[in-house]
């Protein structure tokens, strides 16, 4: 009985070390290759390198990959961790980084745990611009990921060549280490995923990542391109939601703190270890920049979404796309279904949010046919990714009329395309020559637009007509193709005021400020001599200002102090009769809009002052008309913009009344 008993406690002490081992061992092997701590210790595993290298003895250190065609450059069986992956890319397609896809699949997985175009993969999908960081880097030539993958069957690591042409040179070092037991039971699988909203023209966050299960996210790299080029100074908070709370887990402070730059982003690239902004183009207002969450990262047990506002309270439209890197415990939810390349690819060109469609137009045919082309695989330019084509012959002529026009003047912008069919032809907008069009190429491209300034309305309508004058020698036909028209009004500001201030905007409860619903006494008395009590221990006084040719009026070297402070604006409209106009405003930050003193408009909240943030209905009554703006700021930048339609030039602006409206013409 008594060689019974220490038998079983043979073999339970057996077992029990042998559970030890097998739960301690191979994490701690994990962790002595992951910790630069135990660079000494001896790895109780096996480094194996998978490369293109060319085994038959030569130099030919590469495989080419045939367009369309999908490619395994590793297929390995487990357990094991991937350590480290190089690649070089030798393409002839200028948007290979989009066009170029790497999916790794784990254990028997028939839908990939990373998805991604390999530029966006390892930092910059815009153009390969040099930078390290501890996990991804783009070096003279070639990428590197360094984020340890661990697997417990297998690993494969496909790349597509989704581009119209051979990759003549992909060259990869894969290496891994190839463990001789199981995996813990909590080692989590390294997953990423990429998404794109080519145009942010809407109120709700841009979602990164909405992911299931267990785990924790390790990074975000996120590209932006801005349909006006201003992405110096970014707004919107990044907002991150963990296991289905409503409150972020993380709400952060701005796009620039988010990525650890502060305030703005500077021309240059700035790097650390775990933040950074890789890549910056003013001239076409593009940006890449990283974050990673390696001393914190953010775990989740049921799931977690990433989110970030585009520009504060999501008021820019901008082209947004992200990667996200994060480990989670298989399965995980299937990733959204992936863009094909042509919506992939960065923007050529920017076209305005917001524009007439083409294939939503009436067209004066005049005998022709037109059809709507589906423009999805040649790029993401095309506005609802349609054209309509005009399949006109040479020396025909259609027309299309723009009806509906409010504003006196515009300019107009029209966009077209080019492509292989495609002839040339004369534009006319009102029986007055806009432009040309030359319209082929060897692929189909968004090639421009053609615009006239200038253009009056009388009728609320233009008129645009095309007459086709020939063809490129090289083209098979006379075809027009067409993505949209922009009429853009040509604004007159209101060019001058009396400006007040500054006035309190105290702090009630955090952001929550109360100047903008404080009465002062402008609101009640208009003296402009007289001396006002504001924020400052000094009387205050109306000051005169001109606005300026671009219609931003600043406050901030007026007013002092201008940081959480409340300003008036002052000015007067004549009008020769009772009519309605409209006024059209835009402010940093709050602000409300009194007429005749009555309040017509308010804003309450932050953002960045750009013209025609709110369209304001008013009716005039003969004679003068007292337009007062109140304007808050909280910090940083204090400007306003003010205008109106002034159909006829019958209504005349002066801050001061008291001018005959003569004199003012």
């Amino acid at each position: 009985m008594k060689k019974l008993f220490l038998l079983q406690a043979f073999w339970g002490l057996i077992i029990l070390l042998g559970i030890s081992s097998c739960n301690t061992g191979y994490r701690t092997d994990i962790q002595h290759l992951l910790s630069p701590a135990a660079l000494p210790y001896i790895k109780n595993c096996k480094l194996i390198q998978v490369s293109s290298s060319d085994t038959s003895g030569g130099n030919e250190d590469r495989i080419s990959i045939a367009p369309g065609k999908n490619v395994t450059v590793f297929d390995a069986e487990g357990p094991g961790m991937i350590v480290r992956m190089w690649f070089a890319i030798d393409s002839r397609d200028p948007y290979f980084l989009r066009r170029i896809v790497i999916r790794i699949y784990w254990d028997d997985e028939t839908k990939p745990s990373v998805e991604v175009p390999i530029g966006d993969f390892f930092g910059c999908g815009f153009k390969h611009n040099q930078y390290s960081t501890q996990y991804l880097s783009m070096t003279s030539g070639g990428y590197v990921c360094y984020f340890p993958m661990p697997f417990e069957r297998a690993a494969r690591i496909e790349i597509a060549n989704d581009t119209r042409q051979e990759v003549n040179g992909f060259l990869y070092q894969v290496d891994y280490q190839k463990f001789e037991g199981a995996l813990e039971t909590d080692v989590a699988y390294f997953h990423a995923q990429w998404n794109r909203s080519i145009r942010t023209n809407y109120d709700s966050n841009y979602v990164m990542l909405n992911a299931e299960g267990k785990g924790h996210l390790v990074g975000v790299n996120l590209n932006v391109q801005s349909y006006d080029g201003a992405l110096g100074f970014l707004e919107g908070d990044d907002m991150i939601y963990v296991d289905g709370e409503k409150r972020p887990a993380v709400h952060g402070t701005g796009t620039e703190d988010f990525f650890s730059g502060g305030w703005y982003f500077n021309s240059g690239a700035f790097t650390s270890p775990y933040s950074g902004l890789i890549y910056k183009n003013d001239t076409l207002g593009q940006i890449a920049a990283y974050r990673f969450f390696i001393m914190d990262p953010i775990p989740f047990k049921k799931n977690i979404k990433v989110t970030i506002e585009h520009g504060h309270g999501n008021q820019d439209i901008a082209d947004y796309s992200s990667t996200v890197y994060w480990y989670q415990m298989e399965p995980h939810k299937p990733f959204p279904s992936f863009p094909i390349a042509g919506q992939r690819i960065p923007l050529r060109i920017v076209k305005p949010a917001r524009m007439f469609e083409a294939e939503k137009l009436q067209f004066r045919l005049e005998g022709l046919k037109s059809r709507i082309m589906d423009m999805s695989d040649d790029g993401p330019e095309w506005g609802a990714n349609k054209q309509i084509l005009i399949e006109s012959r040479d020396k025909s002529s259609f027309g299309l009329p723009i009806n509906g026009l409010k504003e006196p003047v515009y300019d107009m912008n029209l966009y077209y395309s080019k492509g292989p069919d495609y002839g040339n032809a004369d534009i006319f907008v009102n029986n007055i020559k806009a432009g040309t069009i030359s319209g082929y190429s060897p692929h189909i491209l968004p090639s421009g637009k053609v615009t006239l300034t200038g253009l009056r309305t009388l009728t609320g309508s233009v008129d645009i007509r095309f007459v086709v004058t020939g063809k490129n020698a090289l083209s098979k036909g006379y075809f027009v193709g067409l993505d949209g028209v922009s009429m853009e009004p040509q604004r007159n500001y209101i060019g001058e005021w009396y400006i007040l201030g500054p006035f309190p905007n105290p702090r009630k409860i955090g952001s929550n400020r109360r100047g903008l619903d404080s009465v002062y006494l402008p609101e009640s008395k208009i003296d402009l001599m007289m001396d006002y009590h504001g924020a400052s221990a000094k009387p205050i006084r109306w000051s005169y200002a001109e606005t300026p040719e671009n219609g931003c009026l600043s406050l901030a070297d007026k007013i002092n102090p201008h940081e959480l402070v409340v300003t008036y604006a002052l000015t007067y409209i004549y009008s020769p009769d009772t009519r309605k106009t409209t006024l059209f405003v835009g402010s940093d930050d709050g602000s409300k809009v009194f007429f005749n003193g009555e309040e017509v408009y308010r804003f309450l909240g932050e953002r960045v002052a750009e013209p025609d943030q709110a369209e304001i209905e008013v009716t005039m009554k003969p004679g003068w008309n007292k337009l007062l703006l109140k304007i808050e700021n909280n910090f940083g930048a204090y400007s306003f913009y003010a205008r109106l339609i002034n159909t006829g030039n019958k209504l005349v602006v002066s801050a001061n009344q008291n001018l005959e409206p003569e004199k003012k013409k």
